[in-house]
């Protein structure tokens, strides 16, 4: 069961992310999102969460897909949403907020090869999802902390 949501909010050649103060991914960029809460749909889930962690009230989000993962601390999922920052909103960063620093950051510095700077397996679906190609599984599984696989399939309607 997928119990997160994660959003991309793109802005040009930028992306807003946020460097978290608490685990997990503490100190890593990532996108912004949080747990679904009962009664809230994915889509409601992340226009929250998106508002809470930025101010922005985003009017509209694309499914780009799904993420699971398997770890000897459990297994999990998150949504994945792609949403373009509205012409109305504007954010300026650096911004620090309760949930950690939010900043823009260009999509060729967060997909750089050598940035582990990032959530690890950011690279492997942002660039599939910037590309247009939504709708996709993504499974990793990870072994101490450390990814040892991943997987990519057609999301199952």
């Amino acid at each position: 069961m997928l119990k997160y949501t994660l959003c991309f909010i793109r802005k040009r050649n930028s992306l807003l992310m946020l460097n978290r103060r608490k685990n997990p991914n503490m100190g890593l960029w990532n996108g912004v999102g949080g747990k679904i809460e009962e009664n809230e749909t994915p889509t409601e889930g992340i226009l929250r969460e998106a508002w809470e962690e930025t101010g922005i009230s985003l009017s509209k989000v694309i499914h780009a897909g799904n993420v699971t993962w398997e770890s000897d601390k459990g297994n999990s999922g998150m949504y994945l949403f792609l949403a373009d920052l509205p012409p109305n909103e504007e954010i300026q960063t650096p911004l620090s907020t309760d949930e950690g620093i939010l900043e823009w950051k260009e999509i060729d510095w967060i997909l750089h090869p050598n940035n582990r700077g990032v959530v690890d397996n950011i690279p492997i679906y942002l660039p599939k999802i910037l590309d247009g190609q939504m709708e996709r599984e993504y499974r990793f599984i990870y072994k101490d902390g450390v990814m040892v696989s991943f997987g990519v399939s057609p999301l199952m309607c």
